[in-house]
């Protein structure tokens, strides 16, 4: 182990780096809403505010429900915090379905915004959410004797889409 250290001390490191991912998450939304709003160089494409509505509710009914879903699961961290595994609701078809609708939400903003660093940003959540997801699923196959054959039979982001390998 790099500079030494006992187990415990490279779980606390590891905990506590959760954090900045949650940081560099917040970021991201962050960088979604600013290229929205700012004005983009070389133009924009175009924008519709009434197509980017469907988007918007549809991504929010899903953070709803899966927020419904996780209870007192619900953490932005990629370590659980122990209040045990969900699989139902969205979480029957998709491991992800929080992410999923957050993607679904941002890219409603960027077809409202009509810019393409909007739609850049949103690529660069979506390749967030696939690297945060796949440190996330370390913590929760270990946390979770069952989640190696959930992850086995359940799509990722989408259903049937992405399923680990058992």
């Amino acid at each position: 182990m790099a500079g030494g250290g006992s187990p415990m001390h490279w779980l606390a490191f590891v905990r506590e780096g959760r954090w900045g991912m949650v940081a560099l998450q917040g970021f991201m939304f962050l960088l979604v809403a600013v290229t929205a709003l700012l004005p983009a160089p070389g133009g924009e494409w175009a924008a519709s505010l009434w197509l980017s509505l469907v988007p918007v509710l549809v991504g929010a009914a899903g953070v709803l429900s899966t927020g419904r879903s996780l209870d007192g699961s619900l953490t932005p961290s990629p370590v659980p915090n122990g209040e045990g595994m969900v699989a139902a609701g969205l979480y029957r078809w998709v491991r992800h379905p929080m992410y999923t609708a957050l993607d679904v939400i941002c890219l409603g903003v960027a077809v409202g915004s009509g810019k393409w660093t909007c739609y850049l940003a949103v690529a660069a959540l979506c390749v967030f959410f696939e690297v945060k997801t796949r440190a996330e699923e370390r913590y929760l196959r270990d946390a979770y004797p069952g989640y190696a054959e959930y992850a086995a039979r359940t799509g990722k982001f989408l259903p049937g889409i992405g399923r680990a390998r058992a």
